[in-house]
């Protein structure tokens, strides 16, 4: 019985914290619908289904049937916004005729923009060019599946308001706005509420604390306070106002650290005090006042001193039974553009960024479209030269008039993956001691890799030779078993390990993929590469073997795994052109989160 009224509390948790979701996001389309252009749009972060359906259609409603909607084709450039050549009427015409674009059908609309995360950065940046001579509101679909998907930053810092669908139940969008936040007619003039100078510091500062420091985002969350008071009947915005402002638009909020069901009574002053605070006793004490006034007081509306409270939440991540809790917008619009993959440009495949007059291979085919566009306002001119040369004939007319100079090749471009070659010293009781934390890292690193379709592989080097243990792969069970059979113990033979792993290397960059060694020793080679334990002659062919990574421009890591760091392995580094780290602590997490830096970093 206990499970079962324990799933019954965990049901309803749901059903109120999507109920709760669902009036944050119809109170931000009721905002938006009041200041429209001024506010820019809103960045929806909702994968397709009825719940994102509900809440578009509400939102349009809210715009009314006077406002012309659009909505921007997936893929499309600027050219779809600007406009473009019309092939048949100008081919019919003889002259060029330009198509309407979308820029001038959506003036003081509404602009809808699905796959947001896959919009291009120029297509973004012209859209966020016309967005405020326009005066048109954009509404963003952010379908992305990962953290580190995203829409441009241009445009995303545009859009004053941010709303998050995910793990809202369907059930929960059959509930409306509170009869008090309807609009009316005469509910207009929003400019004219008061913002209190000690609101605004607090609002800034908050925003700054969080990660925010865009002035246009400052603008836009005084705005949303003040529409979130005119909504409520104020002249003047209160505390409340402000901290649905910064929830709305920054997704800045508070949440209860104690459950529902453990709501503490006057009575009860024990009951009061945070769970986290001292444990219940009879010397525990009077509660102090901010306490009992976050125990007793409920979300909404918020106490008096929120904004007070919210500021040390910032720095302390939680007080007085409450919890900060900060959306993911800041971290998502400061993410890395692209992988540490460096992007190939002429690419057979990827998106198209551009057209040119010459082919990028020799087998390349021209783009159909854009070789007519090119050679349509050419027509009349070219058909009146076949007959003068025909002494008046009509040879021609019907036929397109294509020449070698109206030829149109797509280029693509494409981020290609990166492959993570691990070169590791199995050799011995110092390698002994981190075998496991690199077999940890590689399975955080898989799991991780699969979706950005990067590669993991394996090197070990022990006795008198290195071997591929590991193929570059994607496949978590593939590499799990392999990784459970990894040997250890013996000679070092490091001049081996780095020319496998060189060939490696070379090998992934010709498929296409961008290699990053991580070599994982303590520096002391003994063993050369005839299998001689010579260790002047394998220091020799080490250090030759390593000057040609930095020769090739291979990205390297070189992690020092000696119980004490050694001038060896900082030589090593030197040689390879790497970076040097020093893992003092075994801990697989460390050094996959080293990796995975590398990875999703800067660009080699």
């Amino acid at each position: 019985m206990d499970d079962v009224g324990a799933s019954e509390r965990f049901q309803e948790a749901i059903e109120a914290s999507g109920a709760e979701r669902w009036h944050d996001a119809l109170l931000a389309a009721a905002v938006l619908s009041v200041g429209r252009g001024a506010l820019g749009g809103l960045w929806l972060t909702a994968r397709a289904g009825g719940v994102r359906d509900a809440f578009v259609d509400h939102l349009i409603a809210g715009f009314g049937n006077a406002v012309s909607t659009r909505r921007l084709p997936p893929g499309a450039g600027s050219d779809a916004l600007h406009g473009r050549l019309d092939l048949a009427a100008t081919a019919r015409t003889g002259r060029r005729v330009e198509e309407e674009g979308l820029l001038s059908a959506v003036t003081a609309g509404l602009m809808i923009v699905p796959m947001a995360e896959r919009l291009e950065p120029g297509t973004a940046a012209t859209l966020a060019e016309a967005m405020e001579p326009r005066r048109f509101v954009v509404l963003a679909l952010d379908e992305a599946a990962e953290a580190d998907e995203a829409p441009p930053c241009v445009l995303t810092d545009r859009l004053a308001l941010h709303v998050s669908l995910d793990g809202i139940p369907l059930s929960a969008t059959r509930a409306a706005l509170p009869a008090g936040l309807t609009m009316t007619g005469k509910q207009r003039d929003w400019h004219a509420v008061g913002l209190p100078n000690r609101l605004l510091e607090q609002m800034l500062s908050l925003a700054f604390a969080a990660g925010h420091g865009s002035a246009r985002a400052h603008l836009h969350l005084f705005a949303v306070a003040r529409i979130l008071a005119m909504l409520a009947g104020r002249r003047q915005v209160r505390p409340e106002d402000a901290v649905g402002a910064l929830r709305l638009c920054l997704g800045i909020r508070l949440l209860s650290a104690e459950p529902p069901s453990q709501t503490p009574s006057k009575s009860d002053p024990e009951a009061s005090q945070p769970p986290h605070k001292q444990p219940p006793g009879p010397s525990s004490g009077e509660p102090t006042p901010e306490e009992a006034e976050a125990a007793h007081t409920p979300p909404p509306p918020a106490p008096p001193d929120a904004l007070s409270r919210l500021e040390a939440a910032v720095s302390a991540g939680a007080i007085d039974g409450l919890s900060l809790l900060v959306s993911e917008r800041a971290a998502r619009q400061a993410k890395q553009a692209g992988k540490a993959g460096a992007e190939m440009r002429k690419a057979r495949r990827g998106r198209p960024y551009a057209t040119g007059t010459t082919p990028p291979f020799t087998d390349q085919r021209p783009d159909l479209l854009a070789t007519l566009r090119a050679a349509a306002p050419f027509q009349r001119l070219r058909r009146c030269a076949i007959a003068a040369s025909l002494a008046g004939g009509e040879g021609g007319q019907a036929t397109p008039q294509i020449r070698k100079e109206d030829f149109r090749y797509h280029r693509r471009r494409h981020a290609a993956p990166s492959t993570a070659i691990f070169v590791v010293d199995a050799s011995g009781s110092t390698a002994l001691d981190r075998l496991g934390e690199t077999k940890g890292a590689i399975e955080q690193l898989l799991a991780r890799c699969y979706v950005r379709r990067d590669e993991v592989a394996l090197i070990a080097f022990r006795a008198e030779g290195a071997d591929l243990l590991l193929p570059p792969t994607r496949s978590l069970v593939a590499a799990k078993r392999r990784l459970a059979a990894l040997p250890g113990g013996g000679p070092t033979p490091l001049a081996a390990g780095l020319k496998t792993g060189l060939e490696l290397a070379l090998s992934v960059r010709r498929r296409g993929h961008t290699p990053i060694v991580v070599v994982l020793t303590d520096g002391a080679g003994n063993v050369a590469l005839g299998g001689e334990a010579d260790r002047a002659l394998a220091a020799r062919q080490a250090d030759d073997i390593a000057r040609r990574y930095r020769a090739e421009g291979l990205k390297t890591i070189c992690v020092d795994i000696a119980r004490r760091p050694r001038p060896a392995v900082a030589a090593l580094a030197e040689e390879l052109g790497a970076d040097l780290h020093v893992l003092r602590a075994a801990a697989a997490s460390g050094l996959s989160g080293l990796v995975e830096t590398a990875m999703t970093g800067g660009r080699p």
